[in-house]
């Protein structure tokens, strides 16, 4: 009977040493992060886009769990590629150990980067990525070919594999919509006479509408729209509903704004490709630790997308996609 209580209060005593350590070792991980600053620049941080609230989201939870307080920067317009390198420079004079950026497409952006480098300030590139001299940044975000890909093969199910699509993204100098488009493409090479055309909107929903409108009213039928933005997808759908055409035409988008969720409810978005903007702000302000921590990190890391429709949107996984928790207290 002593043996067997002198072993019950062996086991007690070595899971209590177990639980301290554990806790002990976590204190201290997050006492030895509380010197490191990083600085999150945003495409934008306005509160109305659903998109970067969540990157921002993702963001702050993985400086919570570090113990670690960040900033966050950026411009109320994705367009305002001033405004944004005016933050990365106010940034560069606080220097902080390591810069999160998620870059506006402009010509002067390779420059702030070599600055940022030449700062000796750690760089992490999100969602956008950047044609820039070796080293090569880090890199965090979807994968926009593949999704492009996913694009393509749902417009193939949903005309019964006889798709002929048209193309809008926003703007033909954009990363995004050139890798999107590419997946598109790809994915339509094995269907004849697939490929309606390619235009561009300038992220503009009017223009988008117009465009639309064009094509529908025009002798060649077309079975499917693929658009490469929420300014895009909006403007169609509005074109589609307006058009009063007997013909289903579907509508495949992109991304999942409250707008896009509603289309998709109402029927007139077929389906959306939606990334996971949590994760991408999560991954980034992570990776950017742990090369200060100076533990070894992926050149790239790709976020997958999924496709969204009224059939699946129900799902507890895509509930998660569409209405992300955000919790940044």
């Amino acid at each position: 009977m002593r043996t067997h209580r002198f072993t019950v209060v062996l086991i007690l005593v070595l899971l209590v040493a177990v639980i301290y350590a554990v806790v002990y070792s976590k204190v201290l991980s997050v006492a030895s992060n509380q010197g490191q600053t990083v600085t999150v620049v945003l495409k934008s941080l306005n509160v109305r886009s659903d998109f970067w609230q969540t990157v921002s989201a993702g963001a702050q939870v993985a400086a919570r769990q570090a113990g670690v307080k960040i900033d966050l920067a950026g411009p109320l317009q994705e367009t305002d590629a001033g405004a944004q390198i005016q933050a990365l420079e106010e940034a560069i004079v606080r220097k902080p150990q390591a810069i999160v950026v998620a870059p506006i497409n402009d010509v002067r952006m390779p420059g702030i980067i070599r600055r940022i480098r030449s700062a000796g300030i750690r760089l992490i590139i999100i969602d956008t990525p950047l044609d820039i001299e070796e080293p090569k940044p880090l890199f965090v975000g979807n994968n926009h070919v593949e999704a492009g890909r996913l694009a393509g093969k749902t417009v193939a199910q949903l005309t019964d594999n006889r798709p002929v699509a048209a193309i809008i993204g926003d703007s033909e100098h954009s990363v995004i919509t050139s890798e999107r488009k590419k997946g598109v493409e790809e994915s339509l090479i094995p269907y004849l006479n697939s490929m309606y055309g390619t235009y561009y909107c300038d992220d503009s929903e009017d223009r988008a509408y117009q465009i639309a409108r064009f094509i529908l009213h025009g002798k060649h039928p077309i079975n499917a729209f693929v658009t490469l933005n929420e300014a895009a997808t909006l403007g169609v759908a509005k074109a589609i509903k307006d058009s009063g055409n007997v013909k289903p035409v579907r509508l495949i988008g992109f991304d999942s704004s409250v707008y896009e969720i509603q289309l998709l409810e109402d029927g007139v978005l077929n389906a959306t490709i939606v990334q996971k903007p949590f994760n991408m702000g999560y991954l980034g302000v992570k990776l950017a630790l742990d090369l200060l921590d100076g533990k070894p990190a992926p050149s790239d890391t790709f976020i997958d997308s999924t496709v969204i429709t009224r059939s699946n949107m129900y799902t507890p996984e895509n509930q998660k996609l569409l209405f992300p928790f955000i919790q940044t207290n």
